[in-house]
């Protein structure tokens, strides 16, 4: 199986490039999606009311993700807080789904996208990694991006600002696309990225 890992900062366009992969045939893990089904874990609840109180909580009594967002991603402590509580879970739901016994997906045969924002901050996962793509953007652009989803930009720069630097992700990955233009740029730049890997034998 031949699996890469998808990083790069905030709406920087990750899931894009993802989505595209999974249409030329990769299946698709995001980090983030097994980071929120932890949160119904009542053993994690127990540990994220400790940390920012009941204010995370709806009123059905289920944490609020926006909510959580907010008050984690305010400062480094309470980012660090957060990463601390899921993130070993996560490292270790990710691991099984690729090499351990949860693995759904044929070793020799498949492809594997997984979409990642935290790799810099997580180097034990680059062992189970056979390529890291990094996407990236102008902050700028990524800003506005962000802006359009429905962000508020206090809570842009707060995740900004606590994310891994362009230079540390540089270090950990095997190519840099840029992506400042449109989503069809992004998909040529993606098919070059694809040309070359099956060139090489990779997949």
């Amino acid at each position: 199986m031949y699996t890469v890992f998808v990083t790069g900062p905030l709406a920087s366009g990750k899931r894009s490039a993802c989505l595209y992969l999974a249409l030329q045939g990769f299946s698709h893990i995001d980090a983030d999606e097994l980071a929120k089904e932890f949160l119904d874990d009542e053993l994690v609840k127990a540990q994220l009311l400790e940390a920012y109180g009941t204010t995370i909580c709806d009123d059905t009594g289920r944490i609020n993700r926006a909510r959580l967002a907010e008050l984690a991603f305010a400062t480094e402590g309470s980012s660090d807080a957060l990463n601390g509580i899921i993130w070993p879970l996560v490292e270790a739901r990710l691991s099984d789904l690729i090499v351990g016994n949860s693995c759904q997906f044929d070793r020799s045969e498949e492809r594997l996208a997984v979409e990642i924002a935290m790799l810099a901050e997580a180097p034990a996962l680059l062992d189970l990694a056979d390529a890291v793509l990094c996407i990236t953007a102008d902050e700028h652009i990524r800003i506005n991006r962000a802006l359009d989803r429905g962000m508020r930009l206090e809570d842009v720069q707060n995740r900004m600002a606590l994310q891994a630097s362009d230079e540390d992700r540089a270090r950990i990955c095997d190519a840099v696309i840029e992506n400042n233009g449109s989503l069809d740029q992004l998909y040529t730049k993606l098919d070059t990225w694809l040309a070359s890997a099956r060139q090489e034998h990779l997949f």
